[in-house]
């Protein structure tokens, strides 16, 4: 009797298993809760009817509004050296494989012992899994050429001359102003890859000191195809900083405003800063009509959104009392120095600011309004000045395996 009444027991268990597993609404609800991409990947590969829900364009567009990829870590450049990989921890048991597997890739730069040239890849930018890289050479200078890497997708990795632009085959010519490395990501979930190349002819027109020459080159199929070339005046020149959103590239080119290019008809517009801003940044918003810009003045962090036209204040943070709080309890800040914090790195819709505070860098979550030291750079380095930083993010959407033909894999 009692063997009987556990087979019967076990017989219902698995009959309401089925009944639940066998609700299509259901399943994408338990679908939905586990967490990761990768663990979305395994739950996949259970059955051909798992892997349609799990695929489904609908059910990933649910599925990343509730478990947006994970910032795996950070790409670091300092004036000493080439760009390093810094996990960032704590992580979950899930990602922990995929961290492994990004610390250890190597951008395949080699130097030979015997020579006098030293080359380097340094990393320009960095989106869905994707990491854009320039060749800095002790001879050639800077973008000897472009890499496309892909950490955990090893196999789909390239390396491409940079592009030039017409000026540079002049005779007097003697090198770009300014080159960057940028990605957009596409409807369809996928990257594509621009160089930017802004100049200044001064060289070749002493009277054009103050007018730049933007020109953007799209990769098609391992070929640089320019896009847009159009020219501005920019007065009181800074750094430059891009960042590509729909088809405008806005830069960062001096102090009071955004430079604006326009790649479907190439025309240049600005966007005048909010007043008293201070340093800032520029940050991508879901609506791509749309702009955050995060400045940082006196321990002051604010954050504006651009839309239609105008500015609007969304927030503002006291960086000082937050940096006090810090400092108070983890005692390697205390000799760091309230005074030297600077920003260096915003998150899209302004999610999360990465700040420095002399040795440390720090990672400001404004959602949350949480602060915590992310990396200290060693005290044998001389020089402490981050001069770039990319966060490295889950690719988006997983890669998920077809399951091979079997009777029983329908079961469920």
């Amino acid at each position: 009797m009692e063997d009987g009444a556990a087979a019967a027991a076990a017989a219902a268990a698995v009959e309401a298993v089925s009944k639940v597993l066998g609700d299509d609404d259901l399943l994408d609800e338990i679908l939905l809760c586990v967490g990761f991409p990768t663990t979305l990947v395994r739950a996949a590969a259970v059955c051909k009817r798992w892997l349609h829900h799990a695929s489904d364009k609908a059910f990933l567009r649910r599925f990343r509004k509730l478990n947006p990829p994970r910032i795996l870590g950070f790409y670091i450049q300092t004036f000493q050296g080439p760009s390093r990989f810094v996990p960032m921890l704590p992580q979950p048991p899930e990602l922990a494989a995929a961290v492994r597997i990004v610390e250890g890739y190597s951008f395949g730069v080699a130097n030979d012992a015997d020579s006098f040239d030293y080359h380097e890849a340094l990393v320009q930018d960095c989106r869905n899994g994707s990491v854009s890289t320039v060749l800095r050479s002790s001879r050639h200078g800077w973008g000897v050429s472009v890499g496309v890497h892909s950490p955990l997708c090893p196999e789909r990795s390239i390396a491409i001359d940079r592009p030039l632009s017409p000026q540079q085959q002049h005779p007097q010519y003697r090198g770009a102003h300014g080159f960057l490395v940028l990605s957009r990501e596409e409807k369809d979930g996928g990257l594509s890859y621009f160089c930017v190349l802004l100049e200044n002819p001064m060289e070749l027109d002493i009277t054009s000191a103050t007018n730049f020459t933007a020109h953007v080159f799209m990769l098609k199929d391992g070929v640089w195809c320019m896009v847009a070339s159009a020219t501005t005046r920019i007065d009181h020149w800074r750094r430059i900083q891009g960042m590509l959103v729909d088809n405008k590239l806005y830069m960062l080119a001096t102090y009071i405003e955004i430079t604006v290019l326009d790649l479907t008809n190439s025309t240049f517009s600005t966007i005048q800063c909010p007043q008293g801003v201070g340093h800032f940044m520029i940050s991508r918003a879901d609506d791509a009509s749309s702009l955050y810009l995060i400045g940082v003045k006196e321990h002051q962090l604010g954050i504006w959104l651009h839309k239609g036209g105008s500015w609007s204040i969304v927030d503002t943070i006291c960086l000082h009392e937050m940096c006090a709080n810090l400092m108070m309890s983890d005692c390697r800040l205390k000799d760091a120095g309230i005074s030297f914090l600077r920003m260096n790195y915003v998150g899209d819709n302004a999610e999360f600011v990465l700040l420095q505070m002399g040795r440390f860098m720090l990672y400001l979550d404004t959602r949350r309004r949480t602060l915590h030291t992310l990396y200290e750079m060693p005290q044998e380095e001389k020089y402490v000045d981050i001069i770039r930083i990319q966060p490295f993010m889950m690719i988006w959407p997983p890669t998920f395996h077809a399951l091979k033909c079997d009777p029983t894999s329908n079961a469920m």
